[in-house]
Formats: C-alpha cells, structure tokens, sequence
C-alpha cells in the first residue's frame, strides 16, 4: 500500500546547472571550474549533481573521499575526479580503478601507494598547509614530501600534476598572507624538480573577493548549491539560486491553541533551533516555528489563517516567495548554510526536477 510521506525536498538541477553556469562566469573566469560533490552533494544527491554539473559544463569534481570517487566515475566521464580526505584503512586500488587524482599531504600516502598501486601512475595533488590545518603539510614536512613524491615520480608510481591548499577566509589579509605561503611553497617544490601543471587555493569565498587567488582551477562547493559562504551577503546577492527547497505536509491543527504540527522534525535532518526562532512558509503566509521535534516542527497559525490538515508548508528555498533562506536557519540554528543543507537525511526523499 502506498503510503503519502510527510515531507520531502524538491531538487533543481536547472538552477544548479545555471548555478554552475554563473560560478564558471563570475568566480572561475579563465581557470577550470572544480565542484564539488561531497557529503551526498552537501545533501542534494551525489549522481544527480555530478551528472548536472558535469552537463553545465564543470571542468572537474571535488568528491571528498576514495569511495565516492569510485562511485561517481561511471557518472563523470573522463573529468579529473579529486579525492584527498583519506585514510590509512582506504583501498588505494579504487583510487587506480577509478581513476582518480589524490590530493597527498603526508608521507604515509605515498608509501600506502607505493604499496598498493605501484607503477599506476596515479595523479596526485600535493598539499601544503597556508594556516587553516586542514590536513595539508605543514612547511617543515613540505620539502620531504616533494623530494619523496619526486622518487615516486620517476618509478612510476605517481604524476605530481598539482599543488595546492584550503584558505581559512578569515580577512582579505589573512588570505593574501596564505597565498604567499603557498607561492613559497610551490617555488620550494620546482626548486626539488617537481613541475605541476595545475594549482588551486580558492574555493567561493576567494574567488569572489580576491581575483589573484583563482590560479588554474577554482573549487567551487556551496555557493554552487544556492547557499552563500558569506554571513554579509546571501546567495541572491552573489546571483545564485537555492537548488534545494524542503516542504511537508501539515498533519494536524489546534485550534485552541493555534497551532499546526507539520511533518519533518530533527529526525529527518531540520537542525534544531531554539524555541519560538524563526518562520516557515504556506503560501505567501509566514507561520511561526515554536519549535522542532523528531518527526515533526511546531508552527504558530496567525489569527483567521486558512492553513488545513495536507496543506504544504515550505520551510526554505524560496525566499522570492517569501520563505526563508537556508542561510536563515543556519543564524537560528548558530551554524553555517552548508550544515543546514547537508543534514537532510538520506531517507527524506528528493525529487529532482530538470525544468
């Protein structure tokens, strides 16, 4: 018997894919534009946001971690698919399968490659930490990594095809002081006889404010998605559109009490927020939240509102509808956009839509 579920999210893959449009335009310019696809595409649906930003015409994946990579490559074509949050427990062999560039900050790496994918080739990215400490190498380590990537270089075992690094995006200065860094490291790494062809540091936040940072690839991940990586400027500032919108269903009213019980809680992925915070949507109707619960949120009904058991409540995506945004929850919930996305649980079910 089928059964109605009680909430679900709405999936845009047109507005990724003019989202992945707009970031090759604005924040890529003439350098490669890498997204990424990690955390189930921050909760949208890894195959889906592959094979979308892929057809927008993204030059490459960031997919987070081995297993991922090997998943996606069926979905990506030839396309450089990054993996670099790895493991001493990962299978290096997928990685070769697969066909996948590893993002290498340690020594360890290299020798786990040299074990199990010798003479593979495989493409690596060379990490140095510019100060976030991000698993990147810290400039002690950074020569013996170059000249023991370099051995490796010249068995076969490995290509040294870029370096590169995560910015903190703390201030303009502190960014401009770790693009030094990393320019200093680079010089370090050709002075050891290495000589990649591809270099990446900026992610959305750098790309916008700081041209220079862009270099030959630019990562582009939540910004991609319709959320700002900035708390001063939303997405619609930046001219991107949210691609996820979750509703459901309104399962029960109160009328002594005014209230609605609506059908996803913290148990579908909502974060919790604190009491009597922020609004969701019916219609162009603002209903405040009194709060979140397992599997369902409380919401205020205004005075003569008309909302019925069944109604669909919106509970962000559409702030020209006047729904809130997901950078919303995310000052209620004291986070960041990214979170609030990402959450959704992988049973909520997503409708992908392509119009």
């Amino acid at each position: 018997m089928d059964v109605t579920p009680t909430c679900w999210v709405e999936i845009s893959c047109a507005a990724f894919a003019r989202n992945v449009r707009h970031a090759q335009t604005t924040l890529a310019h003439d350098a490669q534009l890498m997204i990424a696809v990690k955390s189930d595409a921050y909760g949208h649906g890894e195959k889906e946001m592959a094979q979308a930003a892929m057809a927008a015409g993204a030059d490459c994946l960031a997919v987070l971690d081995i297993d991922t990579g090997h998943r996606l490559r069926p979905h990506a074509s030839d396309a450089l698919l990054l993996a670099w949050l790895l493991s001493p427990s990962d299978d290096f062999t997928l990685a070769r399968e697969a066909s996948l560039d590893l993002g290498i900050s340690a020594l360890w790496q290299l020798e786990k490659l040299e074990r199990e994918a010798p003479g593979a080739a495989t493409s690596i990215h060379l990490k140095i930490d510019t100060g976030l400490h991000r698993n990147g190498a810290l400039a002690e380590l950074w020569p013996a990594l170059c000249e023991r990537a370099g051995e490796l270089e010249k068995t076969g075992t490995v290509r040294v095809v870029g370096i590169w690094s995560h910015l903190a995006d703390t201030s303009i200065a502190d960014t401009k002081a770790a693009l030094e860094l990393f320019h200093s490291a680079v010089e370090r790494a050709r002075g050891l006889g290495l000589r990649p062809t591809m270099l990446h540091i900026a992610a959305s936040a750098a790309a916008t404010d700081i041209p220079e940072s862009r270099l030959d690839i630019v990562r582009v991940g939540i910004s991609a998605y319709g959320v700002s990586p900035f708390s001063d400027r939303s997405a619609t500032d930046l001219g991107f559109e949210p691609v996820m919108v979750p509703r459901a269903l309104i399962l029960e009213i109160d009328q002594k009490a005014q209230t609605a019980r609506v059908g996803m809680g913290f148990g579908d992925g909502l974060l919790t927020i604190p009491e009597n915070t922020g609004w969701v949507s019916r219609d162009s109707e603002k209903l405040a939240l009194r709060y979140v619960e397992v599997d369902h949120v409380v919401v205020s009904l205004p005075r003569g509102s008309r909302a019925a058991v069944g109604d669909t409540i919106t509970l962000w995506g559409e702030p020209r509808k006047g729904t809130p945004r997901a950078e919303d929850w995310a000052q209620w919930a004291g986070t960041i956009g990214d979170e609030i996305v990402a959450s959704m649980g992988p049973d909520v079910e997503r409708r992908f839509s392509r119009d």
